[in-house]
């Protein structure tokens, strides 16, 4: 079996808007890549963009990294994600063409489960058939007040959630705030109205666990500020809370900051970066995102890594069916394992595009899909719709 061509596939729909500390979405989109063979087989993968323009992205794929890839076996995939990483090295390791790496890489390994009649968590050793999540919402919006946080996150436990995930940092009131520099700074709120927004979101979530999110939007010494407050809320996970970089932050937040688990990080790329947070000690929970770190190939690593060192993990999703599906699967084939984060934002290109809705139980832990490769079915009128 040889690659004959790789495509992009670039999806794109409107949605309400919504915004986190920094940012705000007024519609959603991904970046599909399809690996078709000379065979009737082909595979398909997600890179997570960030928001980045999916033309640029097309662009490094069909320019750069595709034509390293035609005629070669697609089941060589620990070379073929060498290739790619080796030959963009000058200008790849980060951002967008590691995104791109990501997104051929998950397309590989669903076209190799296609290939030998396995779904990928099979192939690498599956661990569970389902996976506890975590609702992922709480976002700000245009008259979204309190109360009506509070009737968001009760529709999450009444589908069956024990554990919610929101937004936090929306605020102006602290110097240098990186919300001044951002195109839309409205709904933002004041630090009390953030902590009673948490308040909230705990008093109906009870017992279970509760995380937040600040988009890296904090230093570390706002952090320190804020986080035992949090934790006198009830709040269990703080994630990524200042940028990646700033390691000896993270440490200072580890080691001062006990009552709350540290998880990050998902906008961090490749697995040596991973080792360097484990080693400096920076980081209770890992969690990249495998459309974006370097794909199934380098999460296996990543995962290892972090079962060697007792560290849980515990991927960010927040893309496609199809990222959705090879988060699952990956998530299934780790014994250290411990929540996959499940959007509750309306989305289309996570619920529209495939013929089957992704399973769940009661609690809301997704049934790993058992069909082959990524174990779903993909709707391609619903996918042409939605393409630019």
């Amino acid at each position: 079996m040889k690659i004959t061509a790789i495509k992009p596939v670039r999806l794109f729909c409107k949605c309400n808007p919504i915004a986190d500390a920094l940012s705000t979405s007024t519609g959603r989109q991904a970046l599909l890549i399809k690996i078709e063979t000379d065979t009737d087989l082909y595979g398909i993968g997600e890179a997570f963009s960030y928001g980045a323009p999916l033309d640029a992205m097309s662009i490094i794929l069909e320019k750069q990294i595709a034509p390293a890839l035609i005629g070669e076996d697609p089941t060589n995939i620990e070379k073929l994600w060498n290739t790619m990483y080796w030959r963009t090295i000058a200008n790849g390791r980060r951002s967008l063409t590691m995104g791109v790496i990501s997104g051929i890489d998950i397309a590989l390994w669903d076209l190799l489960g296609k290939t030998c009649h396995m779904n990928i968590a099979g192939l690498l050793g599956q661990c569970y058939d389902k996976i506890p999540s975590y609702a992922s919402g709480g976002f700000y919006a245009e008259g979204k007040d309190v109360d009506a946080l509070k009737k968001e996150i009760e529709g999450y436990v009444k589908k069956g959630y024990k554990d919610v995930k929101i937004k936090i940092g929306r605020t102006m009131d602290r110097a240098g705030a990186p919300l001044s520099y951002m195109a839309n700074q409205k709904w933002a709120v004041s630090q009390e109205e953030d902590y009673e927004r948490v308040r909230a979101a705990k008093s109906i979530i009870g017992s279970g666990l509760l995380a937040v999110d600040t988009n890296a939007s904090w230093d570390s010494y706002t952090t320190l500020d804020h986080g035992r407050i949090l934790a006198d809320i009830g709040v269990k996970w703080i994630e990524e809370p200042i940028p990646f970089e700033d390691i000896d932050g993270y440490k200072r937040i580890s080691k001062e900051l006990t009552e709350l688990s540290i998880i990050g990080c998902e906008t961090m790329q490749g697995a040596s970066n991973f080792e360097t947070m484990v080693r400096e000690d920076a980081l209770d929970i890992l969690q990249p995102d495998i459309g974006w770190c370097g794909g199934i190939t380098e999460i296996r690593k990543i995962g290892a890594l972090a079962k060697m060192t007792g560290h849980k993990i515990s991927l960010h999703c927040f893309g496609s069916a199809v990222l959705f599906a090879a988060s699952l699967q990956m998530a299934a084939a780790m014994e250290n394992t411990e929540r996959i984060e499940s959007e509750e934002n309306p989305n289309p290109l996570k619920t529209d595009i495939i013929k089957e809705p992704f399973d769940t139980d009661d609690n809301m832990s997704f049934i790993v899909p058992d069909g082959y490769g990524l174990g779903i079915d993909l709707d391609w009128n619903k996918i042409e719709a939605l393409s630019l």
